[in-house]
C-alpha cells in the first residue's frame, strides 16, 4: 500500500516546484549610469540567462532618465510596478539592491572653454585683415554648461554679420545633430589696424587723390568697412563732408558712378540664347549692379536697366 503512495506524493511535489521556477532572473544594481533620457531595465539590471527574452526584458523603458549631470533613486517596487501592466513582471526572480541610484553621463563645458571657442572663431574669421591686432576683452561668460553626452558641434553667430563691432556672441551647442543649448558670450572686441583717414578737410562730391590720404592705425570695431590702404580709397567718391583725421569707411565714402545722368549707354537684351543691343540714355547716375531707369532711344520709353561696366546696361525681356 505503501508503495502505491509514493507515486502521487511525487507528482505534488515536482508539480509544486515547477510552480515556484522562474524564467529570468533579475538583479538590480545599487547604481547605474546612462546616457540616454530613458532609462531600460538592461541599464541598471543584470538580467539571466542570455537569450531574446533577456534582451527584450531589457530593452523595456523603467523610467525618465535624470537631467545631465544629475541623479535620482528607483525603487524595486516602482521598477516592478511599472513592468507589470505589459505582463513582463511575471516569472520573473527579482534580487539585488532595493533601490537603485541612475546617474545621467554628460560632458561638461567651462567657461574657459566658451572663451577659446570665441577666440577660435574670431581668429579664423578676421585673419584676412591686414596687421591687425586683435582683442576681446571684459568677457562674460556663462556658467559651466552641462550637456548630453554624444557627438558634440557648435555654431557660433556674433552680433553683427561683419563680425568687428560685435558685443556678443552666440554659441549654439548640438549633441548628436540635435541643438541642446543655446548660450551667449559677451565682451569687447578691439581690432586695432592701419585704415586710410582723410588727410585734409574733403568736400562732398571729391574724387580722392593718393595725397588726401594718411594711413592711421585705430580701433576699426566701430566703423562700417573701413579701408586698408591708399589704393583702395583712391578715386573713391565722397558721399558727405570728411574732416581730417577721419576715417574714410563706406558711411562716408562710395565709387563714384561708372554711368552718369544723360550719358548715352548701350542696352544689352537677353532671353535665352537671343541677345539683342540697343542704344539708350541715362536718365540717372548708376555704378555696377545698381538698378537705373534709361531712356530707350528706339521706342522712346523708360525701362529699368542693370548697371553692368562704364556704358553699358543690361535687361532681360
Amino acid at each position: 500500500m505503501k508503495k502505491t503512495l509514493i507515486v502521487p506524493h511525487l507528482i505534488v511535489l515536482v508539480l509544486l516546484f515547477a510552480s515556484q521556477t522562474f524564467a529570468l532572473t533579475v538583479v538590480l544594481h545599487e547604481q547605474a549610469q546612462v546616457s540616454s533620457p530613458v532609462t531600460r531595465l538592461g541599464d541598471i539590471a543584470a538580467i539571466s540567462p542570455a537569450g531574446r527574452e533577456a534582451d527584450i526584458l531589457a530593452g523595456e523603458t523603467v523610467a525618465s532618465s535624470p537631467e545631465p549631470g544629475k541623479s535620482r533613486t528607483l525603487s524595486s517596487i516602482s521598477i516592478i510596478d511599472r513592468l507589470s501592466p505589459a505582463g513582463h513582471a511575471k516569472n520573473i526572480k527579482w534580487q539585488g539592491a532595493d533601490n537603485v541610484t541612475v546617474t545621467r553621463k554628460a560632458q561638461v563645458i567651462s567657461k574657459e572653454q566658451m572663451k577659446n571657442i570665441i577666440a577660435d572663431y574670431i581668429g579664423r574669421n578676421l585673419k584676412k585683415l591686414p596687421d591687425a591686432d586683435i582683442r576681446f576683452t571684459s568677457v562674460r561668460t556663462p556658467e559651466n554648461l552641462i550637456l548630453p553626452t554624444g557627438k558634440l558641434t557648435y555654431t557660433v553667430r556674433p552680433s553683427r554679420p561683419a563680425i568687428i563691432g560685435s558685443t556678443s556672441f552666440n554659441i549654439l551647442f548640438a549633441v548628436d545633430g540635435k541643438t541642446v543649448k543655446n548660450c551667449t558670450v559677451r565682451g569687447k572686441l578691439e581690432v586695432l589696424a592701419s585704415v586710410a583717414t582723410a588727410a585734409v578737410n574733403l568736400r562732398r562730391g571729391t574724387i580722392i587723390t593718393p595725397d588726401q590720404i594718411e594711413m592711421v592705425r585705430m580701433d576699426i570695431s566701430r566703423l562700417n568697412i573701413p579701408y586698408f590702404s591708399v589704393k583702395q580709397a583712391t578715386g573713391l567718391l565722397v558721399k558727405r563732408t570728411i574732416r581730417a583725421g577721419r576715417p574714410l569707411d563706406t558711411v562716408n565714402v562710395t565709387p563714384p558712378p561708372v554711368i552718369k545722368k544723360g550719358e548715352p549707354v548701350k542696352i544689352i537684351a537677353d532671353r535665352g540664347a537671343l541677345r539683342i543691343s540697343t542704344k539708350g540714355i541715362a536718365v540717372m547716375d548708376g555704378r555696377p549692379g545698381d538698378f537705373i531707369r534709361v531712356k530707350n532711344i528706339s521706342s522712346n520709353k523708360l525701362i529699368y536697366c542693370k548697371v553692368d561696366a562704364p556704358g553699358i546696361v543690361s535687361v532681360e525681356f
